[in-house]
Parts: C-alpha cells; sequence; structure tokens
C-alpha cells in the first residue's frame, strides 16, 4: 500500500498557507522533515503550485546567440524551480521547491524548460473595466451601482497606502505653502482675445463659469472644471496649439487647502506586502494594484477633435472621487503626454468655481440669491503673472515601427481566359 506524501505546516515556508494547514489539515508525519505535525497532501500542494504557474508564466522564447564556438539558441527565462521558489518565497535548495518539483507530472512543468513571468493582462479586472466603459458610454450613466461598485472596489482605502515621506505620499494635501506654482493657458483665437483675457485674468483664465463650461477629460459640460500645470510649458502644450497662434498664461495659487489624489505617485506607489501566491484571491488582488498603476495610461490618452465622448469613463472617475470617494478629492494630478515630463493639475467644480446659489424660502416659494463666502474658488490669479506666448514651431516625436508589406491581391478578371 502506496502512502501519500504529507507536508506540515512549517515546511510549506509560506505563511498563508501555513496558517491554513494549521487550522484544516490532519496530524500526520511530514514527508519532509519526519515530524508529526499538522499535514495536507504533498499532492494538494502540487495542484495548487501548478495552478498559480499555469497563470503567472509561461515557456520562453528562444534568442539566437553567436560565440567563438558557433551559433546556438538561448531560450530566455529561468528552470521551474526558480518560479517554484518564487511561489513560497525562499531559496530553490529548501525541500518543499525540490518535493513540489519532483511530484509534477511529465506533462506539467519540465527542468530543461526556461519560464518567463506572463505580461500584465488586466483579465477580470479589465473585464469589469470594459463592463464600465460600455456602461457609461451606451448604458445608463447616472444612477449606475454597477459603475460605482466597482470604481468602490477600485479604490478602496487607497489613502492607507504606505508612504515613507510626504513626497511619495498618493493622496496630497495642498495649500499656499506647500503647493508649487499653477499655470493656466488660454488660447487666443482672434486679436481680440488678447486684450479681452489681459484686461481681467483673474476671470478669464478661471475655470469658466457654469453656463459656457465645455467638455473636458474630468468634467461634463455645464459642470466647471479648473485645468492647471504646474509648468507653463505644460499648460501651453496641453492646449496643442498651431504654428503662428497665440497663447495667454498666468499664474495661480492656492488660498486653501486642497485634498488630490496624484496618480503619478500611485503608479509608482509602495502598495504594501504582496499577497501570498496561494491566497485564492491573489491574481484579483495583484490584478487590481496592477489596473491602479495602468490606469494612469488610460486616464492619460488624448483624444481627438470630435471624440469627446471618449471623455465619458475619465468623467465619471473624477465624479466619483468628487462626490462618492469619502473623504471626498478635491482634484487629481496626472502626468501630461503633450509635455514629457510635465504633470497637470485638475480641481473640481466645487473648489474651482462658485458654488451655485443659495436657496432662501419665502412663504411658500424657494428664491436663488448669493452665496457664502467660504464657497468662493480655493484658487486664485497671482496678480502680475501674465505672459503672451508666440507659437513658432511645434515639435514632432514619431514612434516608429516596421510595417510589413501585405503581398497585392489577386485582381477578378472581368473576362474568362481563353
Amino acid at each position: 500500500m502506496v502512502v501519500e506524501k504529507a507536508v506540515c505546516y512549517k515546511c510549506v515556508i509560506d505563511a498563508y498557507l501555513g496558517g491554513r494547514i494549521r487550522r484544516k489539515g490532519t496530524s500526520a508525519a511530514c514527508s519532509l522533515c519526519g515530524v508529526k505535525r499538522k499535514c495536507i497532501p504533498l499532492s494538494t500542494v502540487t495542484s495548487r503550485v501548478k495552478g498559480v504557474l499555469d497563470e503567472y508564466i509561461c515557456e520562453g522564447n528562444y534568442e539566437r546567440r553567436w560565440s567563438i564556438d558557433g551559433v546556438y539558441d538561448r531560450q530566455e527565462g529561468d528552470d521551474a524551480e526558480y518560479w517554484v521558489s518564487v511561489i513560497f518565497g525562499c531559496d530553490n535548495v529548501e525541500p518543499i521547491v525540490q518535493a513540489v518539483c519532483n511530484d509534477f507530472d511529465a506533462y506539467s512543468y519540465a527542468r530543461d524548460t526556461n519560464y518567463v513571468r506572463k505580461p500584465f493582462d488586466p483579465n477580470d479586472v479589465g473585464h469589469k473595466w470594459c463592463q464600465f466603459q460600455e456602461g457609461m458610454m451606451h448604458g445608463n450613466r447616472y444612477f449606475n451601482d454597477s459603475a460605482r461598485e466597482f470604481l468602490g472596489w477600485l479604490f478602496k482605502g487607497i489613502e492607507e497606502y504606505p508612504a515613507s515621506s510626504e513626497d511619495d505620499a498618493v493622496v496630497r494635501i495642498l495649500n499656499s505653502e506647500n503647493a508649487p506654482p499653477i499655470y493656466r493657458a488660454r488660447a487666443c483665437r482672434a486679436p481680440k482675445d488678447v486684450e479681452t483675457i489681459s484686461s481681467d485674468p483673474a476671470s478669464n483664465l478661471a475655470a469658466p463659469p457654469k453656463e459656457i463650461s465645455g467638455e473636458g477629460r474630468m468634467n461634463p459640460a455645464g459642470v466647471p472644471a479648473f485645468y492647471g500645470a504646474f509648468e507653463r510649458k505644460t499648460c501651453i502644450a496641453e492646449l496643442r496649439p498651431s504654428v503662428g497662434s497665440d497663447v495667454i498664461s498666468g499664474e495661480f495659487c492656492l488660498n486653501r487647502e486642497v485634498r488630490v489624489l496624484d496618480f503619478g505617485r500611485l503608479e509608482k506607489a509602495n502598495l504594501g506586502p504582496d499577497p501570498s501566491f496561494f491566497d485564492p484571491k491573489y491574481f484579483e488582488k495583484t490584478g487590481r494594484r496592477s489596473f491602479l498603476r495602468y490606469l494612469h495610461n488610460e486616464i492619460t490618452l488624448p483624444v481627438l477633435p470630435g471624440s469627446e465622448r471618449d471623455y465619458l469613463t475619465t468623467q465619471v472617475i473624477a465624479e466619483y472621487l468628487a462626490t462618492h470617494y469619502d473623504p471626498r478629492f478635491d482634484g487629481v494630478i496626472f502626468k501630461s503626454v503633450q509635455n514629457k515630463g510635465g504633470q497637470n493639475i485638475v480641481l473640481f467644480s466645487h473648489v474651482a468655481s462658485r458654488a451655485t446659489c443659495m436657496t432662501r424660502r419665502v412663504g411658500g416659494t424657494y428664491y436663488l440669491h448669493g452665496t457664502k463666502a467660504s464657497d468662493a474658488p480655493r484658487i486664485e490669479y497671482v496678480a502680475g503673472s501674465l505672459v503672451l506666448h508666440t507659437i513658432e514651431r511645434v515639435k514632432y516625436v514619431p514612434v516608429d515601427q516596421p510595417l510589413p508589406e501585405k503581398k497585392p491581391q489577386a485582381t477578378m478578371l472581368l473576362e474568362p481566359e481563353w
């Protein structure tokens, strides 16, 4: 009678798996250390490891190399022992690694084959993202419970991510003392625009009134937002002005505190210790982390004129952060795709523009009247900071890739051949 090999909670090394074995294992002699402890079958561990590897790695490609001894093919990556050791978080000479590799069947992971980590694929998270986009574009944008649920899951606890200092905190509290200068620009489409803007830059460069507020990356039409940048060059580039046109920019500063989410820092953030590979939700948890970083690129994709409908998803993200997240955000910071290294900042409506008039009841009728001083914008123009920019040239930076030529297709003959 063949006795199935067993592994105890200490020999598996991984703390998560060890804890589960201590709670649900059965008392037996461990095949690796010989001590009688809570154990589970080695085949169970091997099956779980194989399941992780199936999702995590794939065979490496072969690369042709030249040496003084001739030409040979080398497979990129590392052997199965290495990847099993990664899963257990230990060196590949540990008994548990050797036991699992020896327990692989002939059709699993061969010792003479190299493997590489699969590239990031959003998988389930990406499917949720696509459903979210589809719902925004073609479904019910308002009162969309599935969108609210998805965004709640995606951003849950985001302010709790560890930061070694204020310099890498994902959630930033900016005020008049610690915020860098903020610049905002407007394109001059006619000669009179220069005179109009310069006559009252505090109003004409600020967030537009709700009555004339247009569609933007982070706001729908009629909901004003302040779009700025931390560099003049960036706020000019974001307008994508044509050669020969004029742009006017001015400096702004905060007059009260704002709470903003920095997507650039989120992309590089320390998101805490990685979950165990043996956690059934490992790929869901790591997929969420990867997607939060991936999201920075998604929200900065340029939208061509006439395709403003593509702004819907980023507008809803901004709406969620400004109205549904608790405590709510006052704005976001993200990288510029028009000026490499530049940063944009968007302040949401509730801090960027004067609040809608308050209501006052007279008898049985409600009337709109003035606003409270506390509802004034938290950002204001810096007098004397106006600059006129005339665009002399625009630099294009293409990304080239070979394009294979297609073979010409056979042309249908109009007359049969003789």
